[in-house]
């Protein structure tokens, strides 16, 4: 019984026996008084309670989801671009998110959002922590710090995710909170994996609606890893690993299923077309693509490609038929890209994830905020004048005939302006220490001939022919000294540095130590920049 009814009860009992003890001769109490007086009384019924007002009625959860997925985050957390053409950034693209896509910024438990009913999926084509110093410095732990405050429930394995080592990859996955998964990843060698995995895939749920995501790595993720990283591991055709994945996942309870990729989407295409039965509802890959791809529909699969980075997104609107049983559920996908515009007109930026990021800056302002030069009009990602800056600095420090290293490896120009440490790390982010190995001129023809190769030392004169820094012609025959980084002596981009010099000299040195270092001993100023005194 309840307070209210209790208090009612004794209140009226009380009442009652004053009253025949007052008044015997009044009906009404004599009969009280004789039910009182039986061996078993009868309780008076309790009272009757006032209907309780139960508030509005909650409404119902609407049968749709929104799946965010963007490229590889590849450590841009900052807006990118100038005056007008600023764009992208973490706190600004949440901040769009929570204003436009209804989207829960919380970090992710077991892939579950810890706000009520979550409606967003937030996804990420792999590919995350290489970039600018402000991630590549803290070797990706700012990204995932930053990525966990965004909500991102997975991520495909990206062939770059290994480059710190596992050790720094598991560590990196535990402070982002989420999943990698590449179906096509599989161990070959338990002793030599030690336990290291992925999964295929994993299915989360939002408004009561199943979303199976299988991930799919590059092709290049074990033959680019750098030696030790990705011992025991084999990859898989895309075809075998969907093939394999797609039915557990269905079997899983997924009511749509959809892959994200470090691959072009070109790669996955025809395997779309010639599978009708996998019966994909989308496919988002992010890997680099030779030719541009152009959003594709094939059956009712959407197919799209995205860039790295955070200044643009697919939005793909689910909206589905929550009476329908299991794998049926699906009424219709709306993909589109949206553009991240940043400063004047856009969404407020998410002000936790700027202070997250805010914090990291300063630690590295700390760090490497150290002016060591200055250029007046900055150096452009893929100039002559970036290859004679980078691959020069590093012959004249180490003493070497010449200097190889790979084009992928610059992965951004230099900014007008104060030339900093950072502004070193950010051009070149990964992790790679300097080898030098004796190359006969013969074998050496090949490696220059290789079209990823930026060179210091020789220039081209003809097919297969160069000539060295004195206009000398390569000899077939001499031994020449030769710098490259580690990525390119263990096979990396299709070179073949270890198997022309089984003893290569270690030097321990990080490949930005002699671009730093370089730089420095030649006192650039606003007055003689950097441009005007490049290496020859």
């Amino acid at each position: 019984m309840s307070p209210i009814s209790l208090r009612a009860f004794f209140s009226e009992s009380s009442s009652s026996s004053s009253s025949r003890r007052r008044a015997k001769g009044a009906l009404a109490l004599a009969l009280l008084g004789g039910l009182a007086a039986c061996e078993k009384p009868t309780p008076p019924p309790p009272p009757v309670q006032a209907p309780q007002d139960a508030g509005p009625t909650a409404p119902a959860v609407p049968p749709e989801v929104t799946l965010l997925v963007t490229g590889g985050v590849g450590g841009q957390l900052l807006p990118v671009g100038e005056g007008d053409q600023l764009k992208g950034g973490a706190a600004e693209i949440l901040g769009q998110w929570v204003a436009e896509e209804k989207h829960c910024p919380t970090p992710l438990s077991q892939g579950q959002a810890e706000c009520k009913d979550p409606g967003t999926l937030v996804l990420s084509t792999g590919d995350n922590w290489n970039g600018p110093a402000i991630s590549s410095f803290f070797v990706g732990e700012t990204t995932s710090a930053v990525m966990r405050r965004l909500g991102y429930a997975a991520s495909a394995l990206g062939n770059h995710e290994l480059d710190y080592g596992r050790e720094q990859f598991t560590k990196n996955a535990a402070i982002g909170g989420f999943p990698f998964l590449a179906a096509n990843l599989k161990v070959k060698d338990a002793a030599l994996a030690k336990d290291f995995q992925v999964p295929a895939f994993q299915v989360f749920e939002r408004h009561g609606f199943k979303v199976g995501v299988v991930g799919l790595a590059s092709g290049k993720t074990v033959s680019a890893a750098m030696a030790g990283r990705a011992d025991g591991l084999e990859l898989i055709g895309y075809e075998e690993a969907l093939t394999g994945a797609i039915p557990q996942v269905r079997s899983a309870g997924a009511d749509v299923v959809v892959v994200v990729a470090d691959a072009c989407p070109s790669e996955l295409k025809p395997l779309v077309e010639k599978h009708a039965d996998w019966k994909l509802a989308l496919v988002v890959g992010g890997g680099r693509c030779a030719q541009p791809f152009e959003t594709a529909k094939v059956g009712e699969t959407s197919i799209v490609s995205i860039s790295r980075g955070l200044d643009k997104y697919l939005r793909a609107h689910i909206t589905f038929d929550p009476k329908k049983p299991a794998g049926q559920k699906l009424s219709a996908l709306d993909a589109k890209l949206i553009a991240v515009p940043a400063g004047a007109g856009a969404a407020a930026p998410d002000s936790q994830t700027a202070q997250i990021i805010n914090g990291f800056k300063e630690q590295l302002d700390q760090r490497l905020g150290e002016q060591i030069g200055f250029t007046k009009k900055g150096l452009k990602q893929d100039s002559k004048e970036m290859v004679r800056w980078i691959t020069g600095s590093m012959r004249e420090i180490l003493g070497t005939d010449a200097v190889v290293i790979n084009r992928k490896g610059l992965r951004q120009g230099l900014p007008a302006g104060p030339i900093t440490l950072g502004s070193i790390y950010s051009v070149l982010p990964f992790e790679n220490s300097l080898m030098i190995t004796q190359v006969k001129g013969a074998d050496l023809i090949k490696e220059l001939a290789n079209p990823e190769a930026l060179i210091s030392g020789f220039t081209a004169a003809g097919k297969n022919k160069f000539k060295d820094s004195k206009g000398k012609a390569l000899d077939p025959k001499k031994a020449y000294k030769v710098a490259t980084i580690e990525y390119l002596y263990f096979g990396g981009d299709g070179f073949g540095f270890d198997k022309l010099d089984a003893e290569p000299t270690e030097t321990g040195m990080a490949w930005q130590t002699p671009v730093i270092d370089w730089t420095k001993q030649q006192g650039f100023t606003e007055a003689k920049p950097l441009e005007k005194s490049l290496p020859k």
